[in-house]
């Protein structure tokens, strides 16, 4: 899963910066006092300070339970649109797509941003009307709809507690049933009187699902349904689909997501439909190319980089610009190598501390290891003496 690969990469180079600090810290405690060691422990302090670490955001590591069954089979079509067409203003979106839906089906609507994807199925599931086309619904079908912009459905409620929200949706139920529904989904105690309008991304739309699963319908029509959950709950919800007996129909950026769960892929084109019967694997094998989550990556990036550029020519004095990023690379430059420097002493010291050492190691091959761990010591101390200048020369630059 993406998600939780970029969760361990973020998490091993945490790691990674928590044990520079603790190293650095270890020469502080034990040269703060002594004066001959005094200027560089303070040089110690202010390279932590340095050093940025980027904080995961906390995950639950509780997982809800997200049970949906349809009330009833429905018929073999679910759903088919012919003709539609829709345009915001002088831009069009849609033209002239046609979508038959068949039980079964666990269809994933892909595209890249802007395309239609969310407005064809606001359409199918009449939240918006299409200027021109026609939508029809199935035999005995019941349609279930997971809105993108779910907190905008919530806050028309804004003023009802989660447990009366849910208890809407069944209301011959007794009280223990709603509150088993809102446990299993990860409200508890007093958050069942949460108001609506209060609850975060994920608390929405677990919400949302918990009205789902109690509804009952036998078409599920989901857009972008993990933009707002933590690992756990996307891993729940993938769960919960599996299991579910009827037909799913979503929109996602979210490679994972839709692998683990389509069985055919529809592609919005500029020129209509591009429907492929299959796994996602199996089109990307076919077709070589998709528009997930690695596209928004790369406009969200070029994005950052323009941002950046247009916000250091708006800065000021470009050749004072320059020379900082010059301090600022070699700064970067120097801290390495004192790493690399002082992680190899370090590894001599551990060497020496071993009371075989100098027993079972020829005196030639011991004297090198003390001679590079002398060198390495001055080294180090023309190293910090370069970075002390440069955060100096930094310093007065940004005052």
């Amino acid at each position: 899963m993406q998600k939780q690969a970029e969760r361990e990469r973020k998490q091993k180079e945490i790691e990674k910066r928590e044990k520079e600090i603790a190293h650095h810290q270890a020469f502080v405690d034990s040269f703060r006092a002594k004066a001959t060691k005094a200027r560089q422990a303070q040089s110690k302090i202010k390279l932590i300070e340095r050093i940025q670490i980027e904080r995961l955001p906390q995950s639950s590591r509780r997982y809800p339970s997200f049970r949906f069954r349809p009330r009833r089979p429905s018929g073999r079509q679910v759903v088919q649109a012919a003709g539609i067409a829709k345009a915001y203003g002088a831009k069009p979106v849609l033209e002239e797509v046609a979508l038959e839906v068949r039980r079964g089906d666990r269809l994933a609507i892909i595209g890249p941003n802007g395309i239609g994807k969310s407005t064809l199925l606001k359409i199918l599931v009449g939240r918006l009307q299409p200027d021109a086309g026609t939508v029809e619904w199935g035999y005995e079908t019941w349609p279930g709809y997971f809105a993108q912009d779910q907190k905008e459905v919530l806050a028309e409620r804004g003023e009802q507690t989660v447990e009366s929200w849910l208890w809407e949706s069944c209301p011959g139920e007794p009280i223990g049933f709603v509150r088993a529904q809102l446990g299993a989904v990860l409200f508890s105690g007093d958050e069942v009187q949460k108001k609506v309008i209060a609850l975060s991304g994920g608390e929405g739309a677990r919400l949302v699902f918990a009205r789902l699963a109690v509804e009952q319908p036998n078409v599920l029509v989901l857009d972008e349904p993990t933009n707002h959950l933590d690992l756990e709950a996307i891993e729940a919800l993938v769960e919960g689909l599996r299991a579910y007996d009827g037909t799913l129909l979503f929109v996602s950026h979210d490679r994972w997501f839709v692998s683990q769960l389509a069985n055919r892929i529809v592609e919005i084109v500029p020129d209509g439909l591009r429907d492929f019967a299959g796994t996602y694997e199996e089109y990307i094998e076919r077709l070589g190319d998709d528009h997930l989550d690695a596209d928004a990556v790369v406009l969200q990036a070029r994005r950052d980089k323009r941002r950046a550029k247009a916000a250091r020519a708006a800065d000021g004095d470009p050749q004072r610009q320059r020379r900082e990023r010059q301090l600022a690379s070699r700064r970067d430059q120097l801290t390495a190598e004192i790493e690399t420097a002082e992680s190899r002493i370090h590894a001599i010291n551990e060497l020496f501390c071993d009371p075989t050492y100098f027993q079972r190691t020829p005196r030639a091959e011991a004297g090198k290891l003390e001679g590079e761990q002398k060198q390495l010591a001055a080294r180090v101390q023309q190293l910090m003496a370069e970075w002390e200048r440069l955060e100096g020369e930094l310093d007065s630059l940004r005052a």
